[in-house]
């Protein structure tokens, strides 16, 4: 049976809301990184709490902060290389549409990814040091 395409409407522009919410914040974190180590490459990362890929993310950060983030999403930035092992591991159809960290004029670009519990949205924001 095939399913509705409008049965997750809501996360899908939740996700969309997420990035627009959020974008300058991790734009002005992204900056903060860059100026200390320009050859960083980071992306703005929203997790919301329900999303399977915040698992991966939890635990990561209770490895090193040794606090409990059971039930917690995440808004942050984060190393690309982390970010392309959750998509590998829980949406491999995606790792195509993760922009790139340079755009074609060569200024700095902040990829962004919103994982919601049914889906996974890109958006990319300047973010010249």
């Amino acid at each position: 049976m095939e399913q509705d395409p409008f049965a997750n409407f809501g996360e899908q522009q939740r996700s969309y809301e997420l990035l627009e919410e959020h974008r300058q914040v991790l734009a002005a974190d992204a900056r903060e990184l860059l100026q200390v180590n320009p050859m960083l490459q980071v992306v703005g990362l929203i997790l919301e709490a329900d999303a399977s890929e915040a698992t991966t993310m939890r635990e990561a950060l209770e490895k090193v902060t040794g606090q409990s983030f059971q039930g917690r999403g995440f808004l942050g930035v984060a190393p690309r290389n982390f970010v392309l092992h959750i998509l590998r591991a829980n949406a491999p159809a995606t790792l195509d549409w993760l922009p790139a960290s340079t755009s074609s004029a060569g200024t700095t670009q902040l990829p962004l990814v919103a994982i919601t519990k049914h889906g996974v949205r890109f958006g990319v924001v300047a973010c010249s040091p």
